[in-house]
């Protein structure tokens, strides 16, 4: 399967690239005041509007200094961003190398995976953000 390999923060995560509609340049976001702190607001993409969430908040993880792409995502017919540092590539994967830990705490994380001289964890997208 292919995967998206992208970077925060000095560490590389993958995504399911069937749950990525397309790979977008950061827009404008405009925030929306008493959401949640993982929204970073909306976006208007060719005239629909968009959640777009921060991937580092839901993960807990150190906001990279610059967010580069945004990731538009599907789940049926609902649709949102995901803020990003920087898409790196799109890999092949394939299931026996995807390395599972049944002890992780991470909640959005799904498995591991070596990616040349990387080790990337895969992010289930629909558990964070839909």
């Amino acid at each position: 399967m292919q995967m998206i390999l992208f970077k925060m923060s000095q560490h590389f995560y993958l995504i399911p690239a069937a749950s990525v509609e397309e790979v977008i340049e950061t827009l404008r976001i405009t925030e929306v005041p008493l959401a949640p702190k993982w929204v970073k607001g909306l976006i208007n993409l060719r005239g629909s509007v968009l959640t777009v969430a921060g991937l580092s908040e839901l993960l807990g993880i150190e906001e990279p200094a610059e967010s580069m792409n945004i990731l538009v995502m599907k789940n049926n017919d609902e649709r949102k961003g995901l803020l990003i540092e920087e898409v790196v590539k799109v890999v092949d994967v394939t299931p026996d190398d995807i390395q599972l830990e049944e002890t992780s705490k991470k909640k959005y994380y799904s498995g591991m995976v070596s990616v040349k001289d990387k080790v990337a964890n895969i992010v289930d997208v629909k558990q964070a953000i839909f």
